[in-house]
């Protein structure tokens, strides 16, 4: 988990990978976005495919209505 401070970025701190440039660096912080994000729209789907399992819960499609987009932003 990278950790963000208030003085990221800050003279050019955390910009380069290693070294001097200060940790997290820019890569690890944008790589553990994509994490989060990825984990958060999972969540997003399950939770759209309970509400429409859901007998109790009629006349709304949940997972065509609140489905987010497929991810752009993905680690390779």
């Amino acid at each position: 988990m990278a950790v963000i401070t208030t003085r990221f970025g800050e003279g050019g701190a955390n910009m380069a990978p290693g070294g001097a440039a200060g940790l997290p660096d820019l890569a690890t912080v944008l790589r553990d976005v994509a994490d989060d994000l990825a984990a958060l729209r999972t969540s997003i789907v399950g939770i759209a495919g309970k509400l429409d399992a859901d007998a109790t819960v009629t006349d709304t499609n949940y997972a065509a209505l609140h489905t987010p987009a497929a991810m752009k932003t993905v680690k390779g």
